[in-house]
């Protein structure tokens, strides 16, 4: 083996591990906030818990207080919380009647259906807490992100990574700080500081007129951040996270109705993103983890059985005939539900495997 053979071995080790350890950072952080959902407004409506389970598989660590059982499990593809009354009791000794307050289904309907509710409904919360902390803590300064073609910066030599230092001297901290000194300036000579990776350097650039509004153009998109204040990183936070849940769910309502392309993506497609965000830096990472939340939350409320949409579902039907569904309807559902998701897993493995290939 060679020096470069080895170069080469040693990236690629280096770029699993990075991988690796940002998928289950990402990916468990999410289940985390999920399971952790379920469990709190179980505990709090009284709901008798014999496990929360970080993964699936055999147990890795474990730790019991009270008959709560915690465990980290070793495939971190998931996780699960398990009620008394929903799930089979983990010893004897944990047994418990049909008629005890603490079986789930003998809480009241509003009761199971917030304990149900509170998984997605996290994913949501993290998701909205992740933006607003970019938004207080976050400051990128202006920078190019595209460049047109034979506009006067494409002329001088700007690329997209380009941070825009100042115009004609005069410091630039926002896109808003550019346009100021770029638009009343068409057809004027303008000293553009950019900094570019640890060099700094000084382009004259010329603004061409807009033939509609007449104001100085340089053909380039900005993209900048200022950092925000509490009250102000919320409400955006709260703008940001509903447009996202509205526009993820305009992108499954289109895919069920053909509408629109499928492109489904299993675990292996998540983990190759994962990694593809983690060379981007943290701000790609960031990004990531904040779509799949709105994902996996509005994914997990399809009214599918065996997910938490489908238990909504029944729980709903339930109100409505004032009983509960029998356990022979309640299994078919489930079995039904199973039959559905696994054909799912096997479409979004099919098109990991297409973009693997591609």
């Amino acid at each position: 083996m060679n020096f470069f053979e080895a170069a080469a071995i040693g990236q690629f080790a280096q770029s699993a591990l990075l991988t690796a350890v940002s998928f289950v950072l990402i990916f468990g952080t999410i289940v985390f906030f999920h399971e952790l959902g379920h469990f709190a407004v179980a505990k709090a409506c009284g709901v008798r818990v014999y496990e929360f389970a970080l993964g699936f598989g055999p147990r890795l660590l474990g730790l019991r207080r009270g008959v709560t059982q915690y465990s980290i499990r070793l495939i971190p593809l998931g996780g699960f919380v398990k009620f008394a009354g929903m799930d089979p009791a983990l010893d004897d000794d944990q047994e418990i009647s049909a008629d005890d307050e603490r079986n789930f289904h003998r809480r009241p309907l509003w009761q199971r259906m917030a304990i149900i509710a509170a998984g997605p409904l996290m994913n949501f919360l993290l998701a909205f807490l992740l933006i607003a902390g970019y938004y207080m803590v976050a400051y990128v300064p202006p920078t190019v992100i595209r460049v047109l073609p034979g506009s006067p910066a494409y002329e001088v030599g700007l690329v997209p990574g380009d941070v825009i230092v100042a115009v004609d001297g005069h410091g630039t901290r926002s896109a808003d700080d550019v346009i100021a000194r770029v638009q009343p300036n068409p057809g004027k000579p303008l000293e553009v500081t950019i900094r570019r990776g640890d060099a700094t350097r000084t382009l004259t650039v010329v603004p061409r007129r807009d033939p509609d509004t007449g104001v100085g153009m340089l053909g380039i998109e900005l993209r900048s951040q200022a950092r925000l204040a509490p009250a102000a990183a919320l409400w955006h936070a709260a703008g940001d996270t509903l447009r996202g849940i509205a526009g993820i769910t305009q992108a499954l309502v289109g895919m069920i109705t053909g509408q629109s392309a499928v492109d489904l993506r299993g675990p292996i497609g998540i983990i190759t993103i994962t990694g593809e965000a983690a060379r981007q830096g943290w701000d790609a990472l960031l990004s990531l983890a904040i779509g799949l939340n709105l994902n996996l939350g509005l994914l997990n409320l399809l009214p599918i059985p065996i997910l938490d949409g489908g238990w909504l579902v029944l729980l709903a039907l339930e109100g409505i005939r004032g009983r509960p569904l029998e356990p022979e309807q309640r299994g078919l559902a489930q079995f039904i539900g199973l039959v559905i998701i696994l054909l799912l897993m096997i479409f979004a493995f099919y098109q990991d495997v297409l973009h693997l290939s591609a």
